[in-house]
């Protein structure tokens, strides 16, 4: 790794544990835990999902998203429903409760990056911009590919 590659990368954390760091001041998480939060992230950006294809999505086991899931009903952040085409598949999808947890969670952090950008001159809003743009084009090409092609075989829990 290149040192600018390092001084990024150590960058970047301190700047998403800035954003991150309000999700836990109002409340709002409501006892989530990580893994349940891992969840609900991705059904916002999915939408309705099989169990066995969230738990490739996330790189778990059934069995651990199911445990998650459980709870996450038990919470009514989600739903569950049959497959209308296999009835043996579970579907399951975010209430609006759910919904309504995870827009608080992104308001915050919209409000806490947002004072961030501000407070630079508009040179350095210029730079940052140009630099987060090309971030996002290789995120996009790298999300686009297989899971085993852009990992690092780092076993994670949901």
């Amino acid at each position: 790794m290149t040192d600018a590659a390092g001084r990024a990368m150590t960058a970047f954390r301190a700047v998403n544990r800035f954003l991150r760091a309000g999700d836990l001041d109002d409340g709002t998480l409501r006892d989530l835990t990580v893994a349940q939060l891992r969840i609900l992230f991705r059904l916002r950006r999915v939408g309705p999902i099989g169990s066995g294809a969230l738990a490739a999505e996330l790189g778990v086991t059934l069995p651990t998203v199911t445990s998650v899931i459980d709870r996450l009903s038990a919470k009514r952040m989600v739903a569950r429903s049959d497959d209308p085409s296999d009835r043996r598949r579970v579907i399951v999808q975010l209430t609006d409760e759910g919904r309504e947890v995870i827009e608080r969670i992104q308001q915050g952090r919209r409000a806490r990056l947002t004072r961030v950008v501000e407070a630079l001159d508009q040179p350095d809003q210029e730079s940052l911009a140009r630099a987060l743009e090309v971030l996002a084009e290789v995120v996009d090409r790298l999300d686009a590919q297989p899971r085993d092609e852009n990992t690092t075989g780092v076993t994670t829990q949901a």
